[in-house]
């Protein structure tokens, strides 16, 4: 209480010292400004009022950090403010080699936690003592403190934090909190929370599955799920239940859409906890609903009382209960064998879906990750058998694989919800995509995320509860009911008709007397090596100028708009790109004849006939000189064998593309190759072509064919 006192005298008005300097070296510059090095040393070179190295690091002159900023922006230098990830990478440098990595993660998000608490309750003074190197003393004063606040206003928003601080401040790893301290303080509170999802990018990725993954598909599918439903939530002071919370991602989705939901949240390891307790903390403050609960589900309720109206879990997967596990716990409704005799160990999933069924309230929906298994296994055709017949099981939604970073098998999410008297369930297929128009009649909490997850490329019906009930295996799995896209006999009908016509054009290309394919020569007559050119040979001598993409891609899941040429547009066809128009400064555009080609790994490359497209940094193009040369001919070259990487004299597997070679030929010779290249790929499309009507002639006898009124084959 003395010290609730003293901060009450203070009012929180305690001057913060100016944020330390921030060094950076020549590249870091030149990644700041997306130029090369060379650029910056010129810059330094022919600029008097460029700022002077300041000291050095690793052997390298650096430069104050915001020194650059004001002298890049002074000169009208486009720049990235990229102060926060340096100084989370100055970080991870510090620490590495002291502490384990996922303990180095933990470490500075619990910092980052405890600089916000000084500012949410007024503590500056003492964290202030702690930056200027208090001792174990002053720490564990400083977590009473907080410790006290949050005891005074009921609401423990930092005690598993506390907790975890404590043990560091305790043993021997106060060393690295007082090193690691003066850096977490630098950080503009403004962008406190970057910097926590900076860090578990950096230092938590692919490392520990149990913190969840913001960037995969499922978490983000499943959090537009959750918000969907929370739109049509009627509760006003609505709950949100996740049993198995990780670093509470979707959650924190949620809570960010909408603010007015209470989270319930509960984990079994203590550095999640510790991880989904910060990141609500440095979000929202004193303001945080989240309350946070280290626990083993199997063996004990979180929420003994809680009825939610919203759920969203991905449980551990793989683990087993004891067979002894709760018998009479209230939670565990359905047995999760398929009956008869002792009751056998169950995997720990369906104690979290059976869990998260007790918990919802008679209009709360849930969302559940399962394995496949769960869905069609026949060790589980009792659970789901009890499950259809009361009526908690919605939807069913299939999603294909690589749905999470720790695991390639395919996940199903699992819709819950009380209905008395259920009559249907929803059966979405997302992995057999269409290009059907999506069906409607899905509730929009369902069919919203859904159509931004696959375009709308899904399929779905609804089947009959008595349906599913009658089937010997109750299987959930959507594939199993809808039936295959283009099984329907007027479809099979129309394919035929478009294949056949394909067919006969192409045909008629093959038939066609000026076809180059039809004077070909018994053998090749002897040929003089051709002279050969580097394209470093070429671009010295101004022959052939060479672009390298520089265009970034959008957002943390690496996204690039449809105007821009990436290895995947070259190898699929550029059919699909779009013109450019918002273009940056230092962007590159194609024009009309470029040669476009991957730079890394096997080289696929293609002739951007209109122009006028960007190029993503893993591109670049090859713009020929004069008129010795044509594209498609250049395209071909540089497809070649003596130019992929995996040629004997590429022993490292990669290959400079300034060192790409260019055969000179007549222009005859060139345009004879180009022609016959065309021609096989026309006998490419109607071996497809062959291929795709021998599939449907196929599917016609399995399931018959209907042809439409005057339809006819042309």
């Amino acid at each position: 209480m003395s010290i609730i006192k003293e901060l009450n005298m203070s009012n929180g008005k305690q001057r913060r010292p100016a944020p330390r300097n921030l060094f950076i070296n020549t590249t870091e510059i030149a990644q700041m400004a997306n130029v090369s090095v060379s650029t910056v040393s010129n810059w330094k070179r022919r600029s008097d009022t460029f700022p002077e190295p300041v000291g050095t690091k690793d052997g390298k002159p650096t430069f104050d950090y915001d020194q650059v900023a004001e002298w890049l922006q002074a000169n009208n230098k486009e720049f990235d403010d990229n102060r926060t990830r340096n100084l989370v990478w100055e970080y991870a440098n510090l620490v590495r080699g002291k502490v384990e990595v996922t303990e180095g993660m933990a470490l500075f998000i619990a910092l980052l936690h405890l600089r916000k608490a000084a500012n949410e309750y007024g503590l500056e003074t003492q964290w202030q003592t702690l930056i200027d190197g208090g001792d174990r003393g002053s720490w564990l004063s400083y977590l009473d403190a907080i410790d006290a606040v949050e005891h005074e206003a009921g609401h423990a928003l930092s005690n598993y934090v506390i907790a975890y601080a404590r043990g560091l401040v305790e043993s021997d790893s106060i060393e690295t909190v007082r090193d690691a301290v003066s850096l977490v303080d630098t950080i503009n509170l403004s962008k406190i929370m970057t910097a926590a999802n900076m860090v578990i990018d950096s230092m938590g990725n692919d490392r520990q599955a149990y913190l969840g993954d913001n960037s995969s598909p499922l978490y983000r599918l499943m959090a537009e799920m959750a918000n969907a439903w929370a739109k049509t939530c009627p509760d006003t002071n609505p709950t949100f239940y996740d049993p198995a919370c990780g670093g509470a991602f979707v959650a924190m989705q949620v809570a960010l859409h909408d603010p007015q939901y209470r989270f319930a949240l509960a984990d079994i390891n203590s550095l999640a906890a510790v991880v989904a307790q910060a990141r609500f903390f440095l979000q929202f403050g004193k303001n945080a609903t989240e309350t946070i609960v280290l626990n083993d589900l199997i063996h004990n309720d979180p929420f003994p009382d809680l009825k939610c109206n919203l759920s969203v879990v991905t449980p551990p997967m793989g683990l087993s209960a004891s067979s002894d596990t709760g018998v009479t716990d209230p939670r565990w409704a359905y047995d999760a064998s398929n009956g008869g005799g002792r009751r056998p160990a169950f995997p720990s999933e369906t104690a979290f879906l059976q869990d998260c069924i007790f918990h919802l309230d008679e209009e709360g929906r849930a969302f559940v990750a399962l394995r496949p298994s769960f869905t069609t296994g026949r060790s589980f055709a009792n659970l789901r058998r009890r499950m259809v017949a009361d009526g908690v099981v919605e939807a069913i939604v299939s999603l294909p694989r690589r749905q999470l970073r720790d695991t390639t098998i395919p996940i199903d999410i699992w819709v819950l919800s009380k209905v008395e008297e259920r009559n249907h369930v929803h059966l979405i297929d997302c992995v057999s995509a269409t290009e059907e128009v999506a069906q409607e009649g899905l509730p929009v909490y369902l069919s919203e995320p859904l159509n931004g997850y696959v375009d709308g490329k899904y399929r779905w019906m609804d089947v009959a509860c008595a349906e599913i009930l009658a089937e010997d295996n109750v299987s959930l799995a959507p594939d199993k009911w809808i039936k295959p896209e283009g099984m329907n006999p007027k479809n099979i009908c129309l394919e035929s008709t478009e294949e056949i016509s394909g067919i006969r054009q192409g045909l008629d290309h093959i038939d066609d007397e000026s076809n180059p394919l039809r004077d070909l020569p018994d053998s090749l007559a002897n040929m003089k090596e051709s002279r050969v050119f580097t394209l470093r040979e070429l671009v010295d001598s101004n022959e052939a100028e060479l672009i390298r993409g520089n265009t970034q891609s959008v957002g943390r899941d690496a996204v690039y708009q449809e105007d821009v040429i990436t290895p995947q547009i070259l190898s699929e066809g550029m059919a699909s790109l779009t013109k450019s128009r918002d273009v940056g400064k230092r962007e590159h555009i194609t024009e009309p004849g470029d040669i476009v080609f991957r730079k890394l790994g096997s080289t696929h490359a293609a002739v951007d006939v209109e122009g006028g497209h960007r190029m993503s940094h893993t591109v670049l193009a090859l713009r020929m000189k004069g008129d010795n040369w044509i594209p498609e001919f250049v395209a071909i070259c540089l497809q070649a064998a003596w130019n992929q990487k995996d040629t004997p004299r590429n022993i490292a597997g990669q290959i400079d593309p300034l060192d790409m070679e260019l055969p000179v030929v007549p222009l005859e010779m060139q345009r004879k190759l180009v022609e016959i290249q065309r021609a096989a790929d026309e006998l490419k499309h109607l071996s497809a072509a062959a291929a795709g009507y021998a599939a449907t002639l196929c599917n016609a006898i399995r399931f018959g064919a209907e042809e439409g009124k005057d339809r006819k084959i042309s």
